[in-house]
């Protein structure tokens, strides 16, 4: 009656073993357009078009990955194109990527041949800006460079 089942005690084990729960992440497939945002607390990995904001723990744009939004998250890493703000804390570019539009962060990686059509503002604490003006604001509709988020 009161006994623990096999999955509580597994449960239990994994967050006494202090070993990192390995996190899956939501993929949106090459044939997969999305219109909407999307918003996640953990990883995403883009293969598809999405017209919309994105806010997520981190992200990953592929090479044939397309956003036309903004894209808000601790780690984004870009292969494929962004057009839009990008807020995060370490953004990673690589050489197959295209950017068009702001990009603030606290740390950067740019690869050679990557192209960044846009402005580019090192700023310190950047999630931590947005989550206190959503606490303040959480009642309104918010607008990040020209989009509704």
């Amino acid at each position: 009656m009161f006994s623990r089942s096999s999955k509580d005690v597994n449960k239990v084990e994994a967050k006494a073993s202090g070993k990192p729960k390995m996190e899956i992440p939501s993929v949106i497939s090459e044939d997969m357009n999305i219109l909407g945002n999307i918003i996640s607390d953990g990883y995403i990995d883009i293969n598809g078009n999405v017209e919309g904001n994105v806010k997520c723990k981190s992200v990953t744009v592929r090479e044939r990955g397309y956003i036309r939004g903004d894209v808000v998250a601790e780690t984004v890493n870009i292969y494929g194109e962004i057009d839009g703000l990008i807020k995060a804390k370490n953004v990673h570019l690589f050489s197959t990527c295209k950017i068009a539009g702001v990009i603030m962060h606290e740390s950067m990686s740019v690869e050679d041949g990557a192209f960044i059509d846009g402005q580019c503002k090192r700023m310190e604490r950047v999630l931590e800006l947005e989550s206190a003006s959503s606490e303040a604001d959480d009642s309104n509709v918010r607008f990040l460079s020209g989009r509704i988020f």
